[in-house]
């Protein structure tokens, strides 16, 4: 196809001035694509407002970004649910309208998390027989997470699975989940995406330096069973450091790491970091940790990657798809015995890692280029049928 093709990223999770970081993988996953195709994301999201309706619109790294806030219904009555209903539905079509004054027609809509922004994509489909696909992140369609989808909402899920023409997990982990879920057979895993011009390769220090970067969330991320074993690495080692950050309470594993007993000049623990703080610590450490609970396919392993670190993380959604022998370690989830092993054993060993490869590596995976690519052939295969 020599025309680019217009194609609508509709998305359920998407950075705007409400939630900054929220969706920001799908925002890269439109940056990728737009490097082959007309990319504009519509999204929209509730908010305290007196206005019904506000669009923001923005050009961002070749991607035109709708946004539409609509004013929030508080009241979770019935009468209150259908009109929840309602004013998303109106939101979606006052967005779709304001991108078609600009590209007059979409090719695909490329839905982003099935739920809740599938219904629209459903409707587009319906109305207009504009087929689409979803690229799928979303941990509570796991087996193993706390978060369980209610009925309603599990119906609504199945629906829009068993109607996409295409559907894209980020891992084989996810693509399994989707099986119970679907009898939908038309499957391509396509990862997340790295900025390969902020996360580059850089040569690191010979310290033994280790890293964490996560939310922060305890029963997630685990972030008191690292430091549990971190405090066992120092009885019998003080050769390392270890800096985690994050955007959630840090203050608390601050006070939990000096209560256990670890020595401050062992460790840091930090805030919030900005996309580029996070590539220059990659730069700076030479070993990736996480030691999740549950997990789909983390941004920040394969971040590391393309840095060039080894990573040592537990076994967790589709975290060992993206581990070899070459590149790092697979740990059992909570059992910190063995992370022990496995992170003593990496640490005398980190000079036996070739990292250019493993950076190498990551870019042929998870560069804009590569993801965009696939996403283009999978466009170019669904409109050829």
């Amino acid at each position: 196809m020599s025309k680019k093709l217009n194609i609508l990223f509709l998305a359920s999770w998407y950075p705007n001035n409400l939630l900054p970081f929220n969706g920001n993988f799908i925002q890269k996953h439109a940056q990728a694509v737009s490097k082959f195709c007309n990319v504009s994301v519509l999204h929209i999201i509730a908010h305290n407002q007196d206005e019904k309706f506000k669009i923001d619109t923005a050009e961002n790294n070749n991607v035109y970004e709708v946004i539409v806030y609509y004013r929030k219904i508080n009241s979770n009555s019935p009468i209150h649910q259908f009109q929840k209903l309602k004013r998303r539905q109106e939101a979606h079509l006052l967005g779709y309208k304001t991108i078609l004054e600009k590209v007059r027609h979409i090719d695909i809509t490329h839905l982003n998390v099935v739920f809740p922004a599938g219904s629209f994509a459903l409707y587009l489909k319906k109305k207009f027989n504009i087929p689409f696909i979803i690229s799928e992140n979303w941990t509570a369609l796991l087996e193993n997470t706390p978060t369980q989808l209610g009925t309603i909402t599990k119906k609504i899920v199945q629906k829009t699975l068993d109607n996409a023409d295409v559907l894209c997990p980020v891992s084989e982990d996810l693509k399994q989940a989707l099986q119970k879920l679907t009898a939908n057979l038309n499957y391509q895993i396509v990862p997340n995406v790295v900025n390969t011009n902020t996360f580059t390769f850089k040569e690191h220090s010979a310290e033994n330096k280790i890293l964490h970067i996560s939310n922060l969330k305890d029963e997630h991320k685990n972030i008191t069973g690292i430091l549990d074993t971190i405090k066992e690495l120092s009885k019998t080692r003080n050769d390392f450091f270890i800096t985690i950050a994050g955007n959630g309470d840090y203050h608390f594993f601050n006070q939990y790491a000096l209560k256990i007993g670890i020595q401050e000049n062992l460790f840091k623990i930090e805030g919030a970091k900005s996309t580029e703080e996070v590539a220059q610590l990659m730069q700076s450490h030479n070993l990736f940790l996480l030691y999740s609970n549950y997990e789909n396919l983390p941004c920040v392993i394969s971040e590391a990657l393309v840095t060039g670190m080894p990573v040592l993380t537990s076994k967790a959604g589709g975290t060992a798809e993206m581990i070899t022998d070459e590149n790092g370690i697979v740990v059992p989830p909570k059992n910190n015995k063995i992370l022990l092993e496995k992170l003593n054993y990496m640490l005398d060993n980190l000079a036996n890692y070739n990292c250019k490869e493993i950076s190498k590596n990551g870019i042929n995976i998870y560069s804009y280029e590569a993801v965009g690519k696939q996403f283009l052939a999978i466009y170019t295969k669904l409109l050829s049928k």
